[in-house]
């Protein structure tokens, strides 16, 4: 099967509430006209985000919806920066917006979700996103950690598969081969070891 076909199938099969099936479905078709590397990118994540969930004892239907999200804001962006060329600093520079603005598209509709887009480049040492104060007034702590949690592992696979499919030059870290795949994600996430060896098993095991 298709995975655009699974991708689809696991949307009718969520149920979510509030639209958010719609909001992904229509998010999906914009991205498909020209942004098909991104398109392809957010199926990944969000299918790899969603069994590493699992295999953690996580929320997958967050996991799931929240990496299918993730980048939501590059639509707003010109789609050949997101092919087969170096990026230039300048052009990282306004890359890293999409975080901070994905929250900002999301936030009045599906904030959890929008909360996975704008922390998934923040969980890590010289990232970029939300901060705690962004989080709504009301959530208790236990909410806080789920929306943590369902993120950190939205960061870590959005790293594997930049690092297994980018085909562009970004300064992120992904571009340094010198290292290892696992030497650079617990690197990046020291307090999260097991969750990157159980998402580094899960992409081995589902190959994409």
């Amino acid at each position: 099967m298709d995975i655009s076909e699974i991708i689809l199938r696991k949307i009718a099969a969520y149920e979510p509430k509030g639209g958010l099936d719609h909001t992904a479905k229509l998010f999906l078709k914009l991205a498909s006209i020209n942004h098909r590397n991104v398109k392809q990118h957010l199926e990944r994540v969000a299918l790899l985000s969603e069994e590493i969930a699992i295999r953690t004892g996580k929320d997958p239907k967050p996991a799931f919806f929240g990496g299918l999200m993730h980048d939501v804001a590059k639509l707003a962006l010109s789609h050949d920066l997101f092919e087969d060329r170096n990026i230039t600093d300048e052009e990282y520079q306004e890359i890293k917006k999409h975080a901070a603005t994905g929250f900002e598209i999301l936030k009045d509709f599906h904030m959890f979700t929008a909360l996975c887009a704008g922390l998934h480049h923040a969980l890590y040492k010289s990232g970029y996103g939300l901060t705690l104060k962004d989080f709504p007034p009301d959530w208790d702590l236990e909410l806080v950690k789920k929306a943590l949690d369902i993120s950190v592992i939205i960061s870590i696979a959005d790293f594997i598969d930049a690092f297994t499919h980018r085909t562009t030059s970004i300064k992120d870290g992904s571009d340094k081969k010198s290292l290892s795949l696992e030497e650079m994600l617990k690197a990046k996430y020291p307090n999260d070891h097991k969750v990157v060896e159980i998402a580094l098993q899960v992409q081995e095991e589902l190959k994409m």
